[in-house]
């Protein structure tokens, strides 16, 4: 029985990422079916949340700054979000060296977290388009022109790009990360071209004015609850596959995971409203997306643990062959390329399960820190 039931729940733990990830992989291969003005070039302001930045404020103004966009239809807002370093007078002083570029500083005295202070200086946006980055992000200075063309069709509200790692090389968490997300573009541009995905970059993030109200500071996922709130108001959210920026991932396990932790934290939020938006038939976003998602998120990580129990149980019953079982899944995780998914998956799934309990628990995360 015990058997049955490990059997069971291993192939529907596979089966279920497989076939979705299949399924978009094979959508991204699709058209979009969007009216795209290439020669769409609207007044833009992009908003940099910054706290304790001082070691890379600088360099983040200054590639800003190299970007090729109309000056007169660009303006940059850093918001300093009570900072305790150097940040604020580094900003200053790039500021008073680049008088051409329309730069503005937005000083919070008390920290008030990203989503607080991105709504602050939405008030001060005098753009119909308002694009945010982090501070630790290096932009290509074509991406506005990449990007912004797909904003040109009226039902896109929002869209996001594709994160690359400036240190992919650094350790194996780095490297295991680079092919997490060259699987997770995938999986973004599967469900854009169904219809949207929530799963934002905060690398770079593009809103139309008129299709959301404030940024969301409620579930501490600024990006992606934003997204949500989008497509509630009937609009969709979309990953752009041009639109690349390097982003410095920690290096280290425990940095990684901390970051991963409370990044999951958000999505099993932003998932759970999506459930009982369902529940009530008020959710947007198309079933097909959204069942799936749910699914993966909320209740797979259980399925996983229980699945993972089992297996010990069962190497107490049956020593030989599960011993085998573990064996060949060590030795699957030395192979290079694979053995970074099947690590990253299985750390994944605790993270997940993890996250789920502390959401439970009502933990939030609405502040952020620099991983050192």
């Amino acid at each position: 029985m015990i058997l049955y039931l490990w059997v069971t729940l291993l192939s529907v733990f596979i089966g279920s990422y497989l076939l979705y990830f299949l399924y978009l992989r094979h959508r991204a291969r699709g058209s979009w079916g969007l009216e795209i003005d290439s020669q769409f070039c609207p007044s833009v302001t992009i908003l940099v949340p910054a706290f304790n930045e001082e070691k890379v404020i600088l360099s983040r103004l200054e590639n800003l700054k190299e970007v090729s966009y109309p000056r007169d239809k660009m303006e940059v807002i850093l918001i300093d979000d009570a900072s305790t370093d150097q940040t604020r007078a580094r900003a200053e002083e790039f500021a008073r060296e680049n008088p051409e570029l329309r730069f503005r500083i937005l000083h919070q005295v008390n920290r008030q977290g990203k989503a607080k202070g991105l709504n602050a200086a939405l008030n001060a946006c005098s753009s119909g388009i308002v694009v945010v980055t982090d501070a630790d992000v290096f932009w290509p200075t074509d991406i506005l022109h990449k990007a912004l063309p797909y904003m040109s069709d009226p039902t896109i509200g929002a869209l996001s790009g594709v994160a690359q790692l400036k240190n992919p090389d650094q350790s194996w968490v780095t490297n295991a990360e680079k092919n997490y997300l060259s699987m997770m573009s995938v999986w973004r541009l599967g469900e854009s071209k169904i219809h949207s995905t929530i799963r934002f970059e905060g690398c770079f993030c593009a809103f139309k004015r008129n299709a959301f109200q404030e940024f969301d500071s409620e579930s501490g996922a600024d990006d992606s609850g934003t997204a949500l709130q989008i497509i509630q108001n009937g609009y969709r959210t979309i990953l752009v596959p041009e639109a690349r920026m390097q982003a410095e991932m920690p290096y280290k396990t425990r940095e990684r995971t901390r970051a991963k932790i409370r990044r999951a934290v958000h999505l099993t939020g932003l998932w759970t409203q999506c459930l009982r938006l369902l529940v009530k038939k008020r959710l947007k976003l198309p079933k097909k997306i959204a069942i799936p998602e749910i699914f993966l998120s909320l209740f797979m990580p259980f399925i996983f643990v229980v699945l993972a129990c089992l297996t010990f149980v069962l190497l107490a019953y049956y020593p030989i062959p599960f011993s085998l079982f573990l064996a060949a899944l060590c030795l699957v995780a030395l192979v290079p390329k694979v053995g970074s998914y099947v690590v990253q998956g299985i750390m994944d799934q605790f993270i997940l399960f993890y996250a789920v309990l502390l959401y439970v628990g009502k933990k939030r995360f609405v502040t952020w820190e620099r991983a050192r």
